[in-house]
């Protein structure tokens, strides 16, 4: 029988703190969303009955549409982002040709770029092209600055697939979009897993930008709506907590089904070349 060294049962412990800690938010999270203001008050570590299921479906009536902005506006961003990614990285990796190295590295460069920095300038770009308060401005704001870390992974990703594969193609008369989309994306299905995934959070997630370029509820994502979540005093505090449980739903779904893809792409895409 193995014996567990002291160093072992230290490293054992610490892991299991930091799980605890990092579980602890989100156990905060769901106990909280089932109670009222005299339990969160005078129960807070604990479960208190009766659980009030009924915040959520308060919840759920006033947030309902906001989900759909954001399931709307994420799957666009999506979508360009996969789009925009490859295109560029299939020609960064199957071509040749005059400043490709230069042109890469500017792409890099722009994620040493603080996003906070590009507020000003792309609010400003909006309002001449009339997207303020539209869907477009909330996904093509987002999808400028993740196309470039998108394309330096699916790059690195395209590096490693196999050359003499797409040559074949070539010569049996294949062109480039044929050899994009019936041979390199199907083999890349776990670095297009990890873009997805990723600008999915971008996507769901995103809250300085949509709060700058929108006004008023008609395309405003669920991330602005949670804190205009509003009922009885004795029951508003429970409901908007319970507006956050529904609302990191679509996203704990999607990385539940994806965990799998999503790392064997990201440390795929950090390592190939």
């Amino acid at each position: 029988m193995r014996k567990i060294s002291y160093a072992g049962c230290l490293n054992v412990a610490g892991l299991t703190l930091l799980l605890g800690l990092t579980l602890l938010p989100f156990y905060l999270l769901l106990i909280t969303s089932l109670k009222y203001e005299d339990q969160i008050i005078h129960q807070f570590w604990v479960p208190s009955f009766p659980l009030h299921i009924g915040n959520y479906a308060a919840a759920f009536k006033q947030i309902w549409p906001f989900i759909y902005n954001s399931v709307l506006i994420t799957a666009g961003i999506i979508v360009c982002v996969l789009i925009n990614s490859l295109l560029a990285a299939y020609a960064f990796a199957r071509y040749s040709f005059f400043g490709k190295t230069v042109l890469y590295y500017v792409i890099i460069m722009l994620l040493m770029v603080p996003g906070f920095l590009l507020l000003i300038p792309q609010f400003i770009l909006f309002k001449q092209l009339g997207l303020i308060n539209t869907y477009w401005a909330q996904i093509f704001g987002p999808m400028a600055g993740a196309s470039a870390m998108a394309t330096m992974l699916v790059r690195t990703f395209f590096e490693g697939l196999s050359s003499s594969l797409m040559e074949s193609a070539e010569m049996e008369g294949a062109g480039d979009l044929t050899i994009l989309t019936r041979i390199v994306v199907p083999l890349s299905v776990p670095i297009i897993s990890t873009v997805a995934i990723i600008n999915a959070l971008l996507g769901w997630n995103n809250y300085i930008w949509p709060l700058v370029i929108t006004s008023g509820d008609k395309v405003r994502p669920i991330i602005l709506a949670l804190s205009n979540v509003r009922g009885p005093l004795d029951q508003v505090q429970g409901m908007q907590f319970a507006g956050y449980v529904i609302a990191s739903l679509p996203l704990l779904l999607l990385f539940t089904l994806a965990t799998r893809s999503f790392i064997s792409g990201i440390t795929a895409g950090a390592v190939k070349g």
